[in-house]
């Protein structure tokens, strides 16, 4: 029986465990964690996102709750006319909010969660094991990553490398799929960031 299976018993469903099997797979594969090291991580990660959104009434949003998002700023909900102005200014269309916000809650905070694992390892390494001072190692992860938060934060206003918006995920994602990595990692050496490509490579029409 895994940690997880031991931690929930039989209450967990069939999305959590597929959130488990996939997120033990990825630490194992790419962050090299040990099979109980990953397990252990995974389980406290779901517990705690759950926990997160419990407590913020996010836990049991529907399963179209993008599509609702959608119709509810047509019609002049103010909250999520907000959600969707912001995200359309950064270069989302209705199909990407619909995408993100469809997800389940839990895979939403899961996919939050992960990217923070990878970044900061990837940021401990520039630091510890090639020399780099925190300023330069954080400017790797920016370069390697695309970082997606409020692009409304005002600490890096003006300039491209503000966070992108969670809704351009899956439209990111998709794009260094089809192109691969080693295209774009040729790509972002001619910009400030990650985000600063993919700003330009939407205004450009290309992404």
């Amino acid at each position: 029986m895994s940690l997880f299976s031991r931690l929930f018993g039989g209450r967990q469903s069939a999305i959590e465990r597929e959130i488990y099997q996939i997120y033990v797979q990825m630490l194992c594969m790419v962050a090299g964690y040990s099979p109980a090291d990953a397990e252990q991580a995974v389980s406290e990660a779901i517990a705690m996102c759950k926990q997160q959104g419990a407590a913020e009434g996010t836990a049991d949003l529907p399963e179209d709750f993008g599509d609702r998002v959608i119709e509810a700023a047509r019609m002049g909900e103010p909250k999520s006319q907000r959600i969707v102005a912001k995200a359309r200014r950064e270069g989302a269309t209705d199909d990407d909010i619909k995408e993100w916000w469809n997800l389940p809650d839990l895979s939403r905070r899961m996919v939050l969660w992960s990217e923070n694992i990878f970044r900061y390892s990837v940021f401990l390494h520039a630091k510890n094991d090639d020399g780099l001072s925190a300023e330069d190692a954080a400017a790797r992860v920016h370069k390697m990553f695309p970082i997606y938060g409020d692009p409304e934060d005002t600490s890096k206003l003006p300039s491209d490398n503000r966070p992108l918006p969670d809704e351009l995920r899956g439209r990111v994602d998709s794009f260094k799929q089809l192109h691969g990595a080693e295209y774009i990692a040729d790509q972002t050496k001619n910009f400030s960031s990650y985000n600063a490509f993919v700003r330009s490579a939407i205004r450009n029409g290309l992404l």
